[in-house]
């Protein structure tokens, strides 16, 4: 069955919707298109890329770009700065898709028809295997949000929608020439109803993917996808599973404390990591290491630090803004972990932590180059396959932290 009337490699105007059971709505018009020229030649390349990209050791610098919503010159930065340093990523992931329904995806936000900022922007293509470049372009489709979640939840645990999605994922792969597509679909357990549990969710997820990775790779693709970080087998995304199935799997190792929260404190508490990776380097005898990619965040957290004390916790993004709020002289250390209620009674090492209270009585905590670096010793260290970002653009000492990346995860 033929899934879309014609091209899906749309012009960044071109806003749509698509659905595995049918043609894309709105289908775009030659002129939004532009030349089929990229959809024709890119297909054959991304698929060798795909064949190729399950070697190891292939995948260990990449990052995610997305749309920063209402703040349009950090969207610019970001893909300003990919195309700068292209050539230094093996993979790159924008936030292009997200789930719309159980078996539909759309390539902008609820609620709006204007594609997402920088939806198959130039700098993008050019730079990756669809403009003939090495670096491997394997887009986002994302389920953040609860409808979009509770649409994922549905699929999940009903076959016939299940077999649609992933057609779904594979047509839309195929039809734009990606290498491959990241699947970050997160809050699960908070969408489970009456009788539902953690452990069924865990398994019809891990089932999902399985069936999703050997969809794509009979095309020579690729999967991967993102998952929370964890020290122990609990929790929907099984590492066991998952990592059995996937190409790779983007541990987000950061939001310990988070945007909302009830207070800030490290982002990504060095012993926090330490644990994840000791944990990823006990499944299946230390083999499946290589396979697992450490997120690394390129934002901080401003808000009340003491728990109850009222405040917004709220996002501050990227780091070079963080820094440019922190300004020169700001702490690298922190107590709060000893103090914390998430702790469990300050088991978990804070490790370098920049923070600085700032005269409105909140704390900033983020992260400075050498804080990442101390987080990128802990992947090498643990034998894992390399690293990634949220997000691409205004990373801590610029071309510093390509060169510290490269230090680390030589090509």
């Amino acid at each position: 069955m033929k899934l879309f009337h014609q091209t899906l490699m749309l012009a960044c105007s071109a806003a749509f919707s698509v659905s595995c059971g049918g043609a894309a709505e709105r289908a775009p018009s030659l002129d939004e298109v532009g030349s089929a020229e990229l959809s024709a030649s890119a297909a054959p390349r991304a698929q060798r890329a795909g064949q190729a990209a399950r070697a190891p050791g292939d995948h260990r610098f990449c990052g995610w770009l997305h749309e920063f919503l209402g703040d349009p010159e950090s969207t610019e930065l970001g893909y300003d700065t990919f195309a700068a340093h292209a050539g230094a990523f093996d993979a790159v992931h924008p936030k292009w898709w997200r789930v719309a329904s159980p078996t539909s995806f759309e390539n902008h936000p609820r609620g709006r028809e204007a594609p997402f900022a920088g939806f198959h922007d130039r700098r993008v293509l050019d730079g990756t295997t669809a403009g003939g470049a090495q670096t491997r372009l394997i887009p986002l489709i994302a389920a953040i949000d609860r409808p979009d979640v509770a649409a994922v939840h549905a699929m999940l645990h009903d076959p016939a929608l299940r077999a649609r999605h992933v057609a779904g994922v594979v047509a839309l792969v195929m039809e734009n020439g990606y290498d491959g597509i990241d699947i970050d679909y997160e809050h699960l357990s908070s969408v489970l109803g009456p009788g539902e549990t953690v452990r069924a969710e865990r398994a019809a997820f891990s089932a999902f993917i399985d069936e999703l990775a050997r969809a794509l790779h009979a095309q020579g693709k690729e999967l991967s996808l993102a998952v929370p970080a964890v020290g122990s087998a609990k929790g929907v995304f099984d590492y066991e599973a998952l990592s059995a199935s996937a190409d790779h799997v983007h541990v987000m190792s950061y939001d310990y404390h988070w945007h909302g929260g009830p207070h800030v404190g490290p982002v990504a508490p060095l012993g926090w990591l330490e644990e994840t990776v000791s944990y990823i380097g006990s499944l299946d005898g230390g083999a499946r290491r290589e396979k697992f990619i450490f997120g690394l965040p390129n934002y901080g957290l401003l808000g009340p630090e003491a728990p109850g004390s009222g405040g917004a916790v709220v996002g501050c993004e990227p780091l070079s803004k963080c820094l440019e709020l922190a300004g020169d002289g700001y702490e690298t250390s922190t107590d709060h972990m000893s103090r914390c209620p998430d702790d469990e009674g300050g088991r978990l090492a804070a490790g370098r932590a920049p923070n600085r209270l700032l005269a409105s009585g909140e704390r900033l905590f983020f992260e400075d180059l050498a804080s990442l670096e101390e987080k990128v010793v802990v992947a090498e260290q643990g034998g894992l396959g390399g690293v990634t970002y949220w997000s691409i653009g205004g990373e801590p000492g610029g071309a510093a932290f390509f060169s510290m990346i490269e230090r680390h995860f030589p090509r």
